[in-house]
């Protein structure tokens, strides 16, 4: 088993019996969840339910510009979404400057369907994208088989296309990838992704939706 987590498996930082004490881009504070000793990179941000987006995504900015990519610490749904939202408005700056802005998520808890995850960021020159698949997930949708339908893709040679409208949604589309993660190591293979803001019509309505674009990098 590889040293999943560790800033993308490139890293890491020393273990910290309080993970959560740096201020978040929102100033906002969070209750500290006992996860055991996790080891947090020197550079990584609390990110909470009210964090401002904005913000944020001037923080993760910055730090890509100064090739010192961040961490995100998240708990609970709110906070993976407004990381995920921080991260796609980052990518679309960043995208003006010719660099993709993709993460990979890592567990901060023995339990893989707890929202406590952490988002190691990492910036690349924009890549090609392979022939792409699209799957949907939804606030109802069990974790562990569309973490398989990733997987089973990704073994395929294809770039998934994930869909999430709405927070819940969204929370499901990182612990599946999180998952993904997982089942590609005995292949050798891990995954990176990259969120941007979509609109979807359905029955009418116009719908604000996330899109993860997967796509595959051997171990």
């Amino acid at each position: 088993m590889s040293s999943y987590g560790k800033a993308a498996r490139g890293g890491g930082g020393q273990a910290r019996a309080h993970p959560y004490q740096r201020d978040d881009a929102g100033g906002s504070t969070m209750e500290e969840t006992a996860v055991g000793d996790l080891e947090t990179p020197p550079n990584s941000i609390k990110v909470s339910g009210g964090t401002d987006v904005h913000r944020l995504a001037t923080q993760i900015v910055d730090l890509c510009r100064a090739n010192d990519p961040p961490a995100l610490l998240t708990i609970g749904n709110p906070s993976i979404n407004q990381a995920v939202k921080g991260i796609a408005v980052a990518h679309q700056i960043l995208m003006e400057e010719r660099q993709e802005l993709v993460f990979q998520p890592a567990f901060r808890h023995v339990n893989r369907t707890k929202p406590l995850i952490a988002f190691y960021l990492s910036t690349q020159p924009p890549t090609h994208v392979g022939q792409l698949t699209e799957l949907s997930v939804a606030a109802q949708s069990r974790i562990t088989p569309v973490a398989g339908a990733i997987a089973g893709r990704i073994r395929d040679g294809l770039t998934v296309s994930l869909v999430a409208i709405g927070v819940d949604a969204v929370t499901n589309a990182v612990l599946a990838t999180g998952n993904a993660r997982l089942f590609l190591e005995q292949d050798n293979l891990d995954i990176k992704i990259q969120p941007e803001f979509t609109k979807l019509h359905k029955n009418g309505q116009e719908l604000s939706a996330i899109t993860f674009t997967i796509a595959s990098e051997p171990i």
